[in-house]
């Protein structure tokens, strides 16, 4: 992992299709499998969601989520998020014809591939072309990300529109380009067509500008303005599509937020709820990448340190301490907003991945250039000993994973195709 430097085209290329095609074999692992492993239940719904657009049509379910009882004929909105990814499934169901397992699992990974291609690309104009590769490996490798990648859900669909958002943040900081603004522009309104996640990117992104507009008051305002005139569009047509399809109502919206009987939020113990949280992040984010992020995070808020120092000794060190901060805070407050969601579902923490994979690479770069300016065996040590964790731990998740089957993921299933639209129900509107 040198510094930046002359790199040949041909390998860089030769490496990457290497690296995609590496990533492409991990996300493919047991695509024609049934919706079975733990949380996969989520591909036997949205696939429901899919199937009723194209059995009912758009113009009955409004091109809303919407499930549909063949055996009553009734039709009953869901509304919780945004429509995209049950739209997306069902513009591909139509085009091949086919609504099984494996068709529908290929769209999040040829989102996830996406979104590898564009880390590569981000981590690129940060750091060198090595350290890209590698981040890609990272990302490629790290469960949260090889095995959530293909989860047919919003989180892989979603993370390509804030990878879109963050290449197109970073471009601006560096050359103030409106090409740039509009590129970020484009992920904030592809994002929030698709779920709520990209809005706390968009508004970190904003924040960011914000401060830095009240601390340089020469400084234009246009971009703050078109960050938050995305933001708001996309955010009210979201609402205004929502009251369309509900005929004149958002009360769908009220069950996102209260769950019991009683109309308030569940009641989640603070301790709880950190003890889940960590174990989540050390299992599919691995211990290296738990260790990278607290070391990033140190010298985040200790930027006078020799440390912090040594680790930001990069190209772009202002560029790339903004890009942590917004890619931390955003999934963190994402994750803080609905905590007795973000407890059972373990994917709530998939968009940490731009952040850890950015702090991993960070750190593999100090341990690399203090091993070529100083060699010891203790950094070699170290070096190896958190690759081969990534490695490890990775590999073993997988298997889990991928070998165990989830009895919720079945049970829920099974419901869902007994009372709703199945990948066996001809793949045709009703008269």
């Amino acid at each position: 992992m040198p510094g930046p430097g002359p790199a040949s085209r041909v390998p860089f290329g030769l490496a990457f299709f290497a690296l995609v095609v590496y990533a492409a074999v991990i996300l493919s692992i047991g695509t024609h499998a049934d919706w079975r492993l733990l949380h996969e239940d989520n591909g036997a719904f949205q696939t429901s969601l899919a199937l009723s657009h194209i059995r009912l049509g758009l113009a009955r379910t409004r091109a809303h989520d919407v499930f549909f009882n063949p055996g009553t004929g009734e039709a009953t909105l869901y509304g919780h998020h945004p429509p995209g990814t049950a739209l997306i499934l069902a513009a591909v169901f139509s085009a091949t014809g086919s609504a099984s397992p494996q068709i529908a699992r290929l769209v999040p990974i040829a989102f996830q591939l996406g979104s590898l291609a564009l880390l590569v690309a981000l981590v690129s104009r940060l750091f060198s072309r090595e350290s890209a590769l590698f981040g890609g490996f990272l990302m490629a490798t790290l469960p949260m990300g090889a095995y959530f990648g293909r989860m047919v859900n919003y989180e892989p669909l979603c993370l390509f529109a804030v990878l879109v958002q963050l290449t197109g943040y970073v471009a601006f900081r560096r050359n103030g380009s409106r090409r740039s603004l509009a590129w970020l522009a484009t992920g904030i309104v592809l994002g929030g067509l698709i779920d709520w996640a990209p809005f706390f990117f968009a508004a970190a992104i904003a924040a960011a500008e914000a401060i830095d507009s009240i601390g340089r008051r020469s400084r234009s305002i246009t971009p703050l303005l078109v960050i938050a005139g995305a933001i708001v569009a996309v955010f009210l047509f979201d609402l205004l599509h929502l009251w369309y399809a509900a005929h004149g109502t958002l009360a769908p919206l009220r069950h996102l937020f209260f769950r019991d009987s009683s109309g308030g939020p569940p009641s989640v113990g603070l301790g709880r709820f950190l003890g889940t949280q960590f174990e989540t992040f050390r299992r599919y984010l691995t211990h290296a990448g738990l260790l990278s992020s607290a070391v990033v995070f140190l010298c985040l808020i200790r930027p006078s340190r020799r440390l912090s120092n040594r680790l930001f000794d990069v190209p772009e060190p202002c560029v790339t301490r903004r890009l942590l901060i917004v890619t931390g805070a955003a999934p963190l407050a994402y994750v803080i907003a609905a905590p007795w969601w973000a407890k059972t579902h373990p994917y709530w923490q998939f968009y940490f991945l731009p952040s850890v994979i950015l702090s991993m690479v960070l750190v593999f770069r100090l341990l690399w250039r203090g091993i070529r300016e100083r060699p010891s065996l203790a950094l070699r040590a170290l070096f190896a000993a958190l690759l081969l964790e990534v490695i490890v731990s990775s590999a073993c998740m997988l298997r889990l994973r991928h070998t165990r089957p989830g009895a919720y993921a079945v049970r829920e299933t099974a419901r869902l195709r007994s009372n709703y639209l199945s990948p066996a129900t001809p793949l045709r509107r009703t008269e």
